[in-house]
């Protein structure tokens, strides 16, 4: 067979299949061959674009026009999914007696304290707190 005639092949099967991969592998040459005659062949690009083109052609008009539409306009038809909801974000000011902010250091162990269900032995052990804040948790219960 003649490289023209293999050309001519390729381009019919491209005509009703326009997969590259498959329409050389049924001329039995690889997809590097089809590119390089793609690249120095300006007659033989341009029969392939015209056969993806008569191919898109002829699919569109045996396709129901909303399916159509649907794929060549898909921001239109594409439904957008909701965004998530934000995450709540808590902050919390601990004051003591006098209304000074405590140290940063004991906002966890306040924050833990105020859940009432953890001992006073675990929530010694959440950073080095003094004994002192410790007793008095103890002491209001």
């Amino acid at each position: 067979m003649t490289i023209a005639s293999l050309k001519k092949d390729y381009v019919e099967y491209f005509r009703d299949v326009p997969v590259q991969k498959y329409a050389a592998e049924y001329i039995g040459r690889d997809e590097d061959t089809i590119m390089r005659w793609r690249r120095t062949d300006k007659q033989f690009a341009d029969a392939v674009q015209r056969a993806h083109s008569e191919w898109v052609r002829k699919t569109f008009i045996k396709t129901k026009a909303e399916f159509a539409l649907e794929r060549l306009e898909k921001s239109l038809f594409t439904i957008q999914p909701e965004p998530p909801e934000p995450t709540p974000v808590y902050t919390a000011h601990i004051t003591d007696e006098r209304g000074k902010y405590l140290s940063a250091k004991y906002t966890e162990f306040m924050m833990e304290i105020t859940k009432q269900e953890t001992p006073p032995e675990v929530l010694a052990n959440l950073r080095k707190v003094p004994d002192d804040v410790i007793a008095s948790y103890s002491n209001n219960e």
